[in-house]
């Protein structure tokens, strides 16, 4: 079997590793596997990501790059402020709801062998720090202390996934006597870091 050298078979190798993901569970994710997915032999997966924690870490860098993305689309949109807070976090479970094994893999990647590279690494924190940036626009309190939008995005963002981590639990164990969760209302949070910096900035 030849190994096809163009992207797509890149994309394919991709598109596997997240449908064994999503299908087995991170201990479906071998080199073999994925290769068989993609229709080409293993060496195929060693020349595009030089191995399994190549692929992971692609896997999580596409992901963290698609975030970024759909995050700044809501908040150019929305606008700075209450609204533009919102519609990221909407977007965010959005993001998760059609991605649900990729954003497993992205905040979980507890998989066997896996070591994210400190690239990959890095990678992740640049999309914390844009939307860091963009609760400091949306708070008062950015300009009185610098800290306080870190904190205010540590605690938004925590709150914000973990809602959406459990929502996303409860649909995979729903059953009859326990229905999957309704989305939280994912302003209320926003609302009360947003009065949390106003108090801080109050003379």
């Amino acid at each position: 079997m030849l190994d096809d050298p163009t992207p797509d078979l890149r994309s394919r190798l991709l598109e596997s590793a997240l449908t064994l993901i999503s299908e087995q569970g991170a201990s479906g994710l071998t080199v073999r596997a994925v290769a068989k997915a993609a229709g080409c032999s293993t060496m195929g997966v060693y020349t595009h990501f030089n191995g399994k924690s190549g692929l992971i870490d692609a896997v999580v860098e596409q992901g963290f790059e698609e975030l970024d993305r759909v995050l700044a689309d809501a908040w150019e949109v929305a606008g700075v402020g209450r609204s533009g807070l919102i519609a990221t976090a909407e977007s965010y479970r959005a993001f998760a709801v059609e991605a649900p094994a990729q954003f497993q893999t992205m905040f979980s990647p507890a998989i066997a062998g896996y070591e994210p590279s400190e690239r990959t690494r890095e990678r992740t924190w640049e999309t914390f720090f844009a939307h860091r940036a963009r609760v400091a626009a949306a708070l008062d309190s950015a300009d009185a202390d610098p800290a306080a939008s870190h904190y205010a995005t540590l605690r938004l963002w925590a709150w914000v996934h973990g809602h959406v981590a459990v929502e996303l639990m409860s649909h995979a164990y729903a059953n009859e006597a326990h229905p999957a969760m309704e989305p939280a209302d994912l302003s209320l949070a926003i609302d009360a870091e947003i009065e949390r910096s106003a108090v801080s900035v109050a003379p």
